[in-house]
């Protein structure tokens, strides 16, 4: 399992990321749903301080206190700094949550900062970017990336018994090179990503509020339309995970499906709407 997802725009947002412990936003029911998954969390990420991506914390910083599982293990919540809704949860949650028995966190992050998520031969790190969402908050995506290794250029097309020979002289190092791969981008809520952002990226999770531009009230997020243009410019590797969608689309997600593959038949990558309101799985 690679993701759990329930997004339901203005009630409740949060996505759950099983290979590297990690969630992107925490609104309402997330410790519900995720049970005692959610002492399999290590490291939460918010976006921005709206209540239906936050308020999920007080119930699970609380459960992870108190659960069947393990309640010494450490929590890390990194949120976009100086967002003052956010520090107002934090100053709610320190003065109601006295005595936990674990560690509890609260990392501010900026544009550009990195947090490892997993150290080892392909190490991985979460990297913050920008995001435009309302005008008196401070907002933030976020990349899972990855550090691989391959061939230089110039050996890529040698036999593989030579490449064997040049590992055995002891050249590995010589003939690699490091580079870096995005695995997952998040975008929480915002109007279209900047495709250079999540460029490349196998997974994109992006805002899909709304489905025509005729029915977008304000420009705080985006259409689909606009997530599936991001997609193209980003060459999208695997997946354009379309999430925080209106109720009001919740019939109409089926006939949608086939009018895009109707238009749009040869795709290089998946489209997938999550359901709002409903718990959707992805692995």
């Amino acid at each position: 399992m690679r993701f759990i997802i329930y997004s339901k725009a203005l009630y409740s947002s949060w996505v759950y990321y099983s290979p590297d412990r990690l969630a992107f936003d925490a609104g309402e029911g997330i410790s519900t749903i995720l049970g005692n998954k959610v002492f399999a969390i290590e490291k939460i990420f918010l976006s921005h301080g709206h209540a239906d991506h936050i308020t999920g914390l007080i119930g699970l910083i609380n459960i992870r206190n108190s659960g069947m599982g393990d309640t010494e293990k450490p929590l890390t919540i990194y949120y976009p700094k100086d967002n003052w809704r956010v520090l107002e949860l934090i100053s709610y949650i320190r003065k109601t949550n006295r005595r936990l028995k674990y560690r509890l966190e609260w990392v501010p992050l900026t544009i550009g900062d990195r947090v490892e998520v997993f150290s080892g031969q392909c190490s991985r790190y979460v990297e913050a970017f920008k995001v435009v969402h309302s005008d008196n908050e401070i907002s933030l995506g976020y990349n899972i990336i990855e550090q691989r290794k391959r061939l230089k250029a110039e050996y890529r097309d040698l036999p593989q018994e030579e490449i064997l020979k040049l590992v055995w002289a002891g050249k590995r190092e010589e003939i690699s090179e490091t580079y870096l791969k995005k695995l997952v981008s998040y975008g929480g809520d915002s109007i279209a990503l900047d495709p250079a952002d999540v460029a490349g990226t196998d997974i994109l999770l992006h805002d899909c509020t709304f489905l025509t531009e005729e029915e977008r009230q304000d420009y705080k997020h985006a259409t689909f339309s606009e997530a599936l243009e991001v997609a193209l410019r980003a060459q999208v590797q695997e997946a354009l995970i379309a999430l925080h969608i209106s109720s009001r689309y919740k019939e109409q997600l089926h006939e949608i499906e086939e009018r895009l593959g109707r238009e749009h038949p040869t795709l290089p990558f998946k489209v997938i709407f999550v359901p709002p309101g409903k718990i959707f799985r992805y692995e």
